[in-house]
């Protein structure tokens, strides 16, 4: 029986550093690749929510940029999840437990609606790993990376294991990344 393969979750970052190939240092763009390389032979999934195509397109990309980020969409290696009412509830619980109000020379912190519908896609599609780039907590924002650490808790809500990662490579493979990989379907 073989193992099955695992799954990751994208925060529409990830989607947008890819098909942007947005700056990164060299450890994020190795594992950007490696990930994306092992999802085309079938070592992992990458599923993401359809909000995800709102926050990616289209003004942010060229129209060529948009054909392929759809063509990757096969339901096998890279799937796109559907909200549906279960998917908002979760949401917006996620979202409620994390608020926190405005304290004496502090501002009030929301999480964004959009990673809220993601963490709660992430949790009822059962994925290994929230992948993100999202460690912003600046203002009103609500960091995902270092979510466990600024809350207190160590799983989302205090009751689901989410693991919540900003993938990195530990050793650069200088000649991949000065070769132009750059994990092209």
């Amino acid at each position: 029986m073989s193992k099955r393969p695992d799954v990751f979750y994208w925060d529409a970052c990830m989607f947008y550093e890819w098909l942007k190939e947005e700056p990164s240092s060299p450890h994020r763009k190795r594992a950007l690749n490696r990930i994306l390389q092992e999802n085309e032979v079938g070592h992992n999934q990458i599923i993401t929510s359809t909000i995800t195509h709102l926050e990616v397109l289209p003004d942010k990309l060229p129209l060529d940029k948009e054909r392929f980020y759809f063509s990757n969409f096969d339901d096998e290696h890279i799937i796109e999840y559907n909200m549906d009412p279960n998917v908002v509830r979760l949401a917006r619980e996620i979202r409620n437990f994390y608020y926190r109000p405005a304290s004496p020379g502090q501002s009030f912190k929301m999480m964004d609606a959009g990673d809220a519908i993601h963490l709660a896609t992430a949790v009822i599609a059962g994925v290994d790993e929230f992948h993100t780039r999202d460690d912003d907590s600046k203002g009103s924002k609500v960091p995902l990376v270092s979510l466990y650490q600024w809350s207190g808790e160590s799983r989302l809500m205090g009751q689901y294991d989410l693991k919540i990662v900003c993938p990195e490579d530990d050793q650069t493979n200088l000649l991949d990344v000065a070769d132009g990989q750059n994990g092209k379907r």
